[in-house]
């Protein structure tokens, strides 16, 4: 034995200086251990009776055992050896070794990190008191499970899965359980693998040995009903002490389990007779213990204890076998329940379903983000196939060359979701064709009734048409839209409102005024020099450069929001445009948050003529306007977009009237002085994105609208190659007309078409 190192004797110091130690004995130089007598804090009628109601003593020895590594490990704690075991938070342990308690939720090498040998007898000390108390458990809390932390072997399974197979009349149930081992001969740690029910035929040995190189079988056990025919629960506490087989049957029949254990045990040994002994044999034994109360964390009374036995014959399994049993810690199998539980989510049975369109850098991330918070998406719309170099900045990482060789994006993304516990379908499929050509059925495929959400993660503006065409809009759910600019520094969500409006054109609309009136966001968005790189030789492909830093920046605050919008409590009436603005260095990063009310619809007689939307809060600035001009007319020119693919117009803003207008009760003239000047600068701030459609003024009453309106709208029309809008603001509504001129039936005479539109109610 080493002399006790300058940490240990330091470590001793600070021990010994501890209020709470009345005594310490010093055994350092027989095995580096010392018995602290620690005062535990009891009352005083408690002292008058030399000890607790459960047998704490008012004076408790503790021994604390150093290695020769110290402060690198942390010092063993152990209690008398006669300590009543039926104290919770007890570790797992031989019988024939002294109790040690579970001082400190965690690792206990942190906490000696944090606070010493000091700050060790506090807790332990605190432990003490509190089981004197029989404070260790909390019953409003629930039952706290016996401790089986700290412990090296495992058996994986999906607790919700085996707990369902708990039913009145107690049984067991037999399952496929590979194992992996860690380790060699001397130190090794295995982790069981429940997966699918297995019947344990005759030749069940033979089978699986052909399978999988080995035999791994899982059982599990449950508890049947009382002799008076209600419940049989487990109540009393008791840590866990099994070593060997003979001790697993008496664990059982303490936890009235015993009868299915050994018939479901006896079957298998029948089964493995006549296995040869170089065959490696793993059993997972699993009891499904009924507890009074809910057990702390796992939202059911039934509580999971698992072991693991190697078995070299089939004698192993007897009652009477001495063969060892190494405890084993539970580990739940991936699912969404338990990427939610570790999310901080709250797990609901049913989840929200939505569909993602486009399954590149962005959506991966986003879809893999929302997956790993038990909230993957359930469709993946996708054309196409993974390259090399998407994996630069991709959500996911290359699979061997072989398994990739027809790696579409949307299956290769739906099948990482499905990995983590998620169903998920990948639909190879262009988005715009699905959108533009195929019947409701098919497209049912790619978004099924009952969806919540549509993420459309494309950037591609031809998609953010195609989903606002009538024949879309009506079976499709509210759309997401989600991208990035200017190398990644800028990102955009736009979340539709309710009864998709705002829809994502308006949201677009709404969002290039944004862009055109922040002078940062302006020089970032619009600014695409040196943007596009080309990627492999041929086929000119075209991608953003930016760095897989730069895409992913912004992306989990996003993923955030979707993880919300998904919730009952994340979706709000109306639309949203979030706006992220990234520092270059990447440190830091702001959000703009704008809310969007729905927008005034205009439409006509006509399936042909041309829809027009208003943003309400351009309308509500009309009004504001019209307000501020008493007794006469007034107007200017509507800023927006025409949309040839939807026939639509999305008005956003408006110029005001030059000086030289005019201004009446009966009549408004748009004047043009500086009128072109400040048009060219606003197509200018947007890079063309906005520009002016029209005009726009009020009547005093609700009149029609006039000649003086009809030839305003045929000058605007032979001025412009889309059609053009009057808009018309009554004391009642929006009213007006939309032009357009048209091909020419002769060479002398243009024809103009002319069609009036009316605010949908």
């Amino acid at each position: 034995m080493r002399s006790p190192s300058s940490a240990i004797l330091r470590a001793v110091r600070q021990i010994q200086a501890h209020p709470r130690v009345v005594r310490l004995e010093n055994t350092l130089d027989v095995d580096l251990s010392i018995v602290a007598h620690v005062d535990t804090g009891l009352g005083n009628r408690w002292k008058a009776h030399g000890a607790s109601p459960n047998g704490v003593l008012p004076i408790e020895p503790i021994t604390i055992r150093f290695s020769e590594h110290y402060p690198g490990d942390c010092p063993d704690v152990c209690l008398r050896f006669d300590f009543d075991r039926s104290h919770p938070h007890l570790l797992p342990g031989n019988p024939s070794e002294p109790p040690r308690p579970c001082y400190i939720d965690g690792d206990p090498r942190d906490f000696l990190r944090l606070r010493g040998p000091y700050g060790l007898v506090t807790q332990v000390a605190d432990w003490l008191e509190k089981a004197a108390a029989a404070e260790l458990i909390n019953p409003t809390q629930g039952w706290e499970p016996v401790r089986r932390d700290r412990l090296q072997d495992y058996v994986e399974a999906d607790a919700d899965a085996i707990r369902a197979l708990v039913n009145p009349d107690g049984g067991g149930a037999f399952f496929r359980a590979p194992f992996t081992m860690v380790g060699d001969e001397k130190l090794r740690s295995y982790c069981c693998h429940l997966m699918e029910r297995l019947q344990l035929k005759q030749d069940i040995a033979k089978t699986l040995y052909s399978q999988y190189g080995q035999i791994g079988i899982g059982v599990v056990f449950w508890p049947g009903r009382s002799p008076a025919g209600g419940e049989l629960v487990a109540g009393t506490y008791a840590p866990e002490t099994v070593t060997n087989v003979m001790g697993l049957y008496e664990r059982a029949q303490s936890l009235d389990l015993l009868e299915p254990l050994k018939s479901h045990l006896g079957l298998l040994q029948a089964r493995l007779k006549g296995v040869p002994a170089r065959v490696p044999i793993v059993i997972a034994i699993v009891l499904m213990v009924r507890r009074p109360l809910e057990v702390i964390g796992q939202g059911s009374r039934i509580e999971i204890l698992p072991y693991v036995v190697e078995v070299s014959s089939s004698e192993d399994l007897s009652p009477t076998s001495q063969q060892q049993v190494r405890l084993a810690a539970h580990r739940d199998t991936i699912s969404a329940k338990l990427l939610t539980t570790m999310a901080g989510g709250a797990f609901v049975t049913e989840p929200p379903k939505w569909t993602l369109i486009g399954a590149g850098s962005v959506g991966s991330k986003l879809a893999v983000h929302l997956a790993r918070e038990g909230k993957g998406p359930d469709i993946v719309i996708d054309s196409g196939t993974m390259r090399p170099h998407n994996y630069g900045r991709h959500g996911l990482i290359p699979r061997s060359r072989f398994d990739a060789l027809n790696d579409f994006k949307a299956e290769a993304l739906s099948y990482s979701v499905r990995l983590l516990g998620q169903s998920s379908t990948g639909y190879f499929t262009d988005a715009t064709w699905l959108a533009t050509t195929i019947t409701d059925d098919e497209r049912l495929k790619a978004w099924p009734r009952g969806s919540r959400l549509l993420v459309d993660a494309t950037g591609s503006p031809s998609v953010t048409d195609a989903l606002c065409l009538p024949d879309v809009t009506r079976s499709r759910p509210r759309a997401v839209e989600t991208s990035l600019f200017a190398k990644g520094r800028v990102a955009y969500l736009a979340i539709e409102g309710n009864g998709l409006n705002p829809n994502v054109q308006d949201l677009a609309a709404e969002s290039y005024r944004i862009f055109a009136k922040d002078k940062a966001l302006q020089k970032l968005v619009f600014n695409r020099r040196g943007e596009l790189v080309p990627i492999g030789q041929g086929c000119s492909t075209l991608t953003a450069r930016m760095s897989d830093a730069a895409l992913s920046a912004s992306i989990p605050a996003m993923s955030m929001k979707l993880s919300k919008v998904l919730q009952d409590d994340g979706m709000d009436e109306h639309g949203e445009i979030l706006l992220g603005l990234v520092d270059e260095d990447l440190l830091g990063q702001s959000w703009q948050h704008h809310k969007v009310e729905t927008f005034v619809e205009l439409s006509g007689d006509s399936d042909t003529t041309p829809s027009v939307r208003i943003s309400r809060r351009l309308a509500d600035h009309i009004d504001e306007t019209i307000g501020s001009y008493t007794g006469v007319e007034t107007g200017g020119v509507l800023i927006g977009r025409f949309n040839e693919t939807t026939n639509s117009f999305h008005v956003v803003d408006i110029v005001p009237p030059p000086k030289d207008s005019q201004f009446s009760a009966s009549v408004f003239s748009l004047g043009t002085d500086g009128l072109t000047d400040r048009l060219n600068e606003y197509v200018a701030d947007s890079h063309g994105t906005l520009y002016p459609i029209g005009t726009w003024h009020n009547h005093l009453s609700d009149s029609p609208a006039s000649k003086t309106d009809l030839a305003t709208g045929v000058q605007l029309a032979f001025g412009q190659t889309f059609p053009a809008v009057i808009l018309i603001k009554t004391p009642a509504a929006f009213h007006g007309l939309v032009v357009e001129a048209t091909d020419k039936v002769d060479a002398q005479e243009p024809v103009v078409t002319v069609s009036r539109i009316q605010q949908r109610q």
